[in-house]
């Protein structure tokens, strides 16, 4: 799930260090800091200056804009961003595209400590001691790396390279292991309680709903036809195979729609649904381009489909089934979901949640449904959930739930996923009984994978060793 602007392009702050070269003079970046207005659908923007770049930065997403000369910028789209000044030579805003958007203020809402992993008060890198987990009284259970017998090195190396900023933008990293959450680190200015764009990991909470929803009898299975639960008059693109789709086929992405989020020229591709009135009847109006069931291609339009069809079957909105059906059972009581699906919906539907929510979620998934002695989700669901259906890339793919696999030292580590578009990850480890999440702002970057190089290189191996030691104690 992607959200692109004009002026913050398709690069997020990974990008910075090439935005300018070592050569370069430093710019005078502190006079454009402050809070602008911007497009009503997002809010103001804020600029603050960070390692001499100008970051742009919207709904906690950070963004480089590049320095040409004074009050002439580029953004990672190679388009030219002009600052205006009044008589007095103060700065009164910025132009995009033709479009004027004052400066509101000088200040910002951000403090300055959010711009970085993690600092001291004065300034100096800070050097990272291991905290157990507070207790909350959130129904996750806490423990110390030492109480289930996990080496601390290689997590100590992890929590410090992203402190350093060698892993940049992980937001939060948190541990689940043999029944206990034994690592919770925040970074950014982040905290526990704060809300996270889910982004495309909203995905897997759609299908747990799906399953919520087969469960209550308001729909009668995975196999059951989608189209009746709409009541559209007509569809284009009339095809007899439409007729035919069953929830599975949307749960697995093979509609057989040409919708495929990976290729800007398929007519379905998100940034072509998102400006649409009804997003869900603009992907039942896509051509086939081969039978349901078969082929699968990656559409975020199939999600919008399965979450209406259950809005329809259930009689009420899709968060206020969550609600009663999920977060209410796991104790979640803090989030965000504007569920439109439309394009008065600058959020494009995903879901804000708290990592250590998050967190709760894949636990479900590992205790196969179960939360606090109750069956939350039917457990033949989740193992329907995490079977292998279709192939995405180079990735299997099950109910809206990724297969990641992991090679260490010749031996194969399978994980189960949900991810979304910045670095949020939910990897259920059922073979090592660990959940590990993480959270972060690489948004729209061709690195958001911070969390796909911690996970070999330092929690595997941690989760690995501890599994040896308890096999073979010395």
């Amino acid at each position: 799930m992607k959200i692109t602007l004009l002026l913050l392009g398709l690069s997020a702050i990974t990008g910075v260090a090439r935005a300018q070269t070592n050569s370069a003079p430093v710019p005078p970046l502190a006079e454009y800091t402050g809070t602008y207005e911007y497009r009503p659908e997002y809010g103001t923007l804020q600029l603050l200056p960070k390692n001499n770049q100008l970051l742009a930065i919207i709904d906690e997403a950070k963004y480089p804009l590049r320095w040409i000369r004074r009050d002439v910028f580029l953004n990672a789209l190679g388009d030219t961003i002009p600052f205006r000044r009044d008589e007095a030579g103060e700065l009164t805003g910025f132009v995009e595209g033709s479009t004027f958007y004052r400066r509101l203020r000088k200040t910002t809402a951000l403090p300055v400590a959010a711009l970085y992993a993690r600092r001291q008060a004065d300034g100096r890198p800070v050097r990272y001691r291991y905290q157990t987990p507070a207790a909350v009284g959130d129904g996750l259970p806490t423990g110390t790396l030492a109480s289930v017998n996990l080496p601390p090195a290689p997590l100590q190396r992890m929590v410090q390279g992203i402190i350093d900023e060698q892993y940049p933008g992980v937001h939060s990293v948190l541990l689940w292991y043999r029944g206990r959450l034994v690592l919770e680190e925040y970074f950014y200015g982040y905290d526990r309680q704060t809300l996270q764009q889910l982004r495309s990991a909203s995905k897997s909470f759609v299908s747990a709903l799906v399953g919520a929803a087969i469960q209550q009898g308001h729909i009668p299975s995975d196999t059951a036809r989608v189209l009746p639960f709409f009541r559209y008059p007509t569809y284009a693109h009339p095809d007899i195979r439409k007729q035919a789709w069953t929830f599975r086929d949307f749960l697995t992405m093979r509609t057989g729609l040409d919708c495929n989020d990976d290729d800007a020229r398929s007519a379905g591709n998100e940034e072509k649904m998102y400006p649409q009135a009804d997003w869900v009847k603009f992907i039942l109006d896509l051509p086939l381009t081969s039978s349901p069931g078969q082929q699968g291609s990656y559409c975020s339009g199939a999600v919008a489909v399965l979450g209406k069809a259950v809005e329809n079957a259930t009689r009420q909105p899709l968060p206020a089934f969550a609600e009663a059906q999920l977060f209410r059972p796991l104790g979640i009581d803090s989030y965000k979901w504007n569920y439109r699906l439309d394009n008065s919906n600058p959020t494009v539907a995903q879901l804000y949640l708290a990592p250590r929510d998050l967190l709760k979620f894949g636990v479900l998934y590992l205790q196969g449904g179960r939360w606090a002695n109750q069956q939350v989700l039917p457990a033949q669901w989740v193992e329907k959930s995490l079977a292998q259906y279709s192939r995405l890339g180079s990735k299997a793919y099950g109910y809206l739930w990724w297969h990641q696999r992991f090679q260490l030292a010749g031996k194969a580590v399978d994980t189960y996923l949900a991810t979304g578009n910045g670095g949020q990850k939910v990897f259920i480890i059922p073979g090592l009984d660990a959940v590990a999440v993480f959270t972060g702002g690489n948004y729209n970057s061709t690195r958001d994978t911070p969390p796909n190089e911690l996970m070999p290189r330092f929690i595997l191996p941690a989760l690995l060793e501890s599994r040896a030691s308890a096999t073979n104690p010395k």
